[in-house]
């Protein structure tokens, strides 16, 4: 028995939070072996040792070998140790697989008895508590968000979905993290093809670690070059489990608070789940505002720029003279005041985003007011400046997907560029390009500007600028489904 103990810590050398316990019972010895640093040490002593104990001297037989003695008390060819241990996960492998490595390193117990060994799950509890979701914010919604234990964030999707065509599927990827990997959908609502190319996809990764739900994002993705975000990243429940009521696939990750959803479309990131909490009358300007937000955080720079370079003969004499005159005395063309600002605003954004709360609220006292205020007092930047950046920044703020926001940061720097070569001639060379960049995006085999282009009228109207009365909402989309008819209550 010692020689299999030996090959375990010799393999463990370099670990000292590994613990190795032998027990003497009778005339045979069990050895624990656990990693404290994972592993309940009450579990172990108040569930596991005791449960040890008591197989032993609940009965008193007059056997010399431990492992006679366990068949005698469970009854041969009945049950065995498994049963007896008074803890969920128990299960017995052979002492040659690689994998009881892996089963100490993750909070694993491993019982070492006359030549077999058990492995019982005894992990502490190293997680957060479920909290209010940080990020994407719920007016009306539900208030719990994804934590980092990956059991935790499957049974508050499940708490949703009581189904049980709801499939869940998991997989250790990463040599050396070896990461809880898991896959989510619902059976007769998605399209098996597409989790057949999901699966392949997944099985296809070979990394050494997961740290984050983008590695997987980044490996299954198949156009890894466009600006956009062509899958879902989500810390909402109730968002995740919306989405896969239309058919589509969740993926968990171990010690990741967030899931990936896909495919995704360029419309899901102008709605948001909590349309359907309010009343349906009121979505289409909600809707609307978002629209003009995304359009106007692209192009407002630019359309002054070019205004005030080019097209001065657009503007009324009244405001382009007021405009000439704010201007008078700053020392850089229109072009260089707007990426001075521009890239004023946005670093002022990475430090709010880095930093604690209460620095982050002095950084927006600081840098909006103060800085932007001794900025025009300087002449360094004129004011219609500052009053064209800062409802730039505004408009962009109404998107939580930080994918999203950067990608038309890119696109806002790109229609600067070209209106500051040929005005709003530019501006329509570089929407071309932007329409182009969209329609030429898929997502996971599908069009990520779906239902606009292709076109689908009825998804159309109600995707763009409405949502579907519910209960009159019976069809699913034929893009993401082939049971387009969804289940109504019999009455």
């Amino acid at each position: 028995m010692d020689n299999y103990i030996e090959y375990i810590k010799a393999r463990l050398k370099n670990l000292d939070d590994i613990y190795y316990r032998k027990m003497k019972l009778c005339q045979d010895s069990i050895w624990l072996v656990y990693n404290e640093s994972l592993v309940d040490s009450n579990l172990v002593s108040n569930y596991v040792v005791r449960s040890l104990v008591e197989i032993i001297q609940k009965e008193d037989f007059d056997v010399k070998s431990l492992k006679e003695k366990i068949e005698l008390k469970l009854g041969r060819n009945k049950e065995n140790i498994e049963n007896s241990i008074a803890i969920n996960k128990i299960k017995k492998i052979e002492k040659t697989d690689a994998a009881v490595f892996t089963y100490i390193l993750s909070g694993f117990v491993m019982i070492y008895i006359n030549g077999d060994v058990y492995v019982v799950e005894a992990r502490g509890n190293l997680y957060r508590s479920i909290s209010e979701p940080v990020n994407e914010n719920s007016i009306r919604g539900s208030k719990d968000s994804f934590v980092e234990s990956i059991v935790k964030n499957m049974g508050l999707v499940r708490n949703r979905i009581k189904s049980e065509e709801l499939v869940y599927k998991e997989r250790l990827i990463g040599t050396k993290t070896k990461t809880k990997v898991g896959m989510m959908y619902i059976q007769n609502v998605v399209k098996l093809d597409l989790v057949d190319y999901v699966e392949k996809r997944l099985n296809d990764i070979v990394i050494d670690g997961i740290l984050d739900v983008n590695y997987i994002a980044e490996y299954i993705e198949e156009n890894n070059e466009s600006d956009f975000p062509i899958s879902i990243v989500t810390e909402r429940p109730d968002v995740t489990s919306y989405y896969l009521l239309q058919g589509r696939i969740v993926i968990l990750v171990d010690n990741s608070p967030y899931a990936l959803v896909l495919p995704a479309f360029f419309e899901d990131f102008l709605n948001n789940i909590d349309d359907y909490y309010q009343r349906k009358s009121n979505v289409f300007l909600t809707k609307l505002i978002r629209y003009i937000c995304m359009v106007l955080t692209v192009i407002t720079p630019a359309f002054y720029l070019s205004l005030i370079t080019f097209d001065q003969e657009s503007i009324p004499t009244d405001l382009l003279i007021s405009f000439t005159s704010q201007r008078e005395g700053v020392p850089f063309p229109a072009f260089v005041e707007a990426i001075i600002m521009i890239f004023a605003f946005e670093i002022l954004r990475e430090s709010d985003l880095r930093s604690n709360k209460i620095s982050g609220n002095t950084l927006s006292i600081v840098g909006a007011l103060i800085l932007g205020d001794a900025a025009v007092s300087a002449g360094i930047v004129s004011p219609i400046m500052i009053i064209v950046v800062a409802l730039t920044v505004i408009c962009g703020l109404t998107f939580q997907d930080i994918n999203i926001i950067n990608a038309l940061r890119k696109w806002r720097i790109l229609f600067l560029i070209f209106s500051s070569l040929c005005g709003l001639v530019g501006i329509a060379i570089a929407s071309t390009f932007f329409i182009t960049s969209l329609v030429c995006t898929t997502s996971f085999t599908k069009a990520f500007t779906y239902p606009l282009a292709p076109l689908n009228e009825i998804q159309a109207k109600y995707n763009i600028l409405s949502r579907k009365f519910i209960p009159k909402d019976t069809t699913r989309e034929k893009i993401l489904s082939n049971n387009l008819t969804k289940a109504r209550d019999r009455r």
